[in-house]
């Protein structure tokens, strides 16, 4: 079989797409808390490895995965955590339905693999509204954080003076000067 330059683009860019999930899915493994997600993630991660060996009997090209997408999902769940992740995953799942639809006519096998990546947004949505949410997202402790800093930038500011008129304050919390008596 010929495969032309661009759809060995589109057959590398998948393949390599699929190694990432594999990496990605084996950390977000390590790292959730619920037994029952970990062992979904590695279900995944086992799916995403044989996609890419579908696409792999197309390339002839071994690659490696890159831990850049592995890093960016890991982070965005300690910070994020799983109700605001998850969807996320599963959108990206969905997302590359349509292209393996495309790439289908020339090369078939990629069906299941399509196939999968349905179901694989499916489970990731079933993960998020199982309600089992254990995680610890520091979004929340952020948002206090950044409400606590801009409750003591006020008080600060309440007690500094105005360098142009020693005598008065800036006027209280919230910057409001108070009007001269005449």
């Amino acid at each position: 079989m010929v495969i032309t330059k661009n759809n060995m683009q589109k057959l590398l860019k998948s393949q390599q797409g699929e190694l990432n999930g594999v990496e990605t899915y084996l950390r977000m493994a390590e790292l959730v808390h619920n037994e029952s997600d970990a062992k979904t993630f590695r279900a995944l991660a086992a799916d995403e490895g044989r996609h890419a060996n579908v696409i792999k009997q197309y390339t002839g090209k071994v690659l490696k995965p890159k831990k850049t997408q592995a890093l960016l999902v890991t982070t965005l769940y300690r910070i994020l955590g799983k109700r605001i992740l998850y969807p996320l995953i599963a959108i990206g799942e969905y997302i590359a339905i349509p292209k393996y639809k495309k790439m289908m006519t020339e090369f078939p096998e990629l069906e299941s693999v399509k196939n999968d990546e349905k179901r694989h947004g499916d489970t990731m949505l079933a993960l998020w509204k199982n309600g089992e949410y254990e995680d610890k997202p520091l979004l929340p402790v952020l948002f206090f954080a950044v409400i606590v800093m801009i409750v003591l930038w006020k008080l600060a500011s309440f007690f500094v003076r105005d360098k142009n008129d020693p005598g008065r304050s800036h006027g209280g919390l919230w910057g409001h000067r108070e009007k001269a008596l005449t």
